[in-house]
């Protein structure tokens, strides 16, 4: 719900056109995030979507759609740029055991570099993936998480090049955007 929230609402990470799609109409997130986005469904800066991602559409070896089946049984193809998924606490593969993707033990092959799976463009973290050595701790996700993120990038922005680290700690350009002083070390 926070990522819904921050792609749809005004402000610098507004996104274009942002759709949820959720396995039914109830959520676990706090009542105020719920009302929120129900809000901004209203007003139609974004949509809400009850239904399973049953399957993709891809064009030239790119994701271009998310096929939906909503509670009434009709599948719906939604356009797709971007994809986040999210799963709950318990990590189910659902509909993406139909993708085609490697599977291993109920959970997805990913190579440890990138976090790819065996579809280019599909990333998987946490603790739907495998791999030698794989151990299902958050610190492990948030760890995949950004060398996904980087790969994703990659794909995304192939214009850019290689992206370059920079840390909040001592970047001057990362604090320009923060809007936070530089901090001063004396030795």
């Amino acid at each position: 719900m926070d990522w819904t929230l921050n792609f749809a609402a005004e402000g610098p990470n507004k996104a274009e056109s942002v759709i949820l799609v959720h396995r039914r109409d109830g959520f676990k997130a706090a009542p105020a995030s719920v009302a929120k986005m129900r809000e901004l469904c209203e007003a139609y800066e974004m949509q809400f979507i009850v239904g399973q991602v049953t399957g993709y559409e891809e064009r030239d070896g790119r994701l271009v759609g998310a096929k939906v089946t909503g509670g009434d049984g009709v599948t719906r193809v939604v356009p797709t740029d971007i994809v986040l998924v999210f799963f709950g606490l318990s990590p189910k593969l659902g509909p993406i055991a139909d993708w085609g993707l490697q599977i291993e033990r109920k959970q997805l092959v990913v190579d440890t570099e990138k976090f790819s799976t065996s579809i280019p463009g599909i990333f998987a973290v946490g603790d739907i993936n495998t791999y030698p050595g794989k151990k299902k701790l958050i610190l492990s996700g948030f760890h995949e998480c950004a060398l996904a993120a980087f790969a994703a990038a990659a794909l995304i922005f192939p214009e850019k090049g290689k992206i370059h680290l920079q840390y909040t700690t001592t970047s001057p350009k990362l604090h320009k955007v923060l809007g936070v002083e530089s901090p001063v070390f004396d030795d």
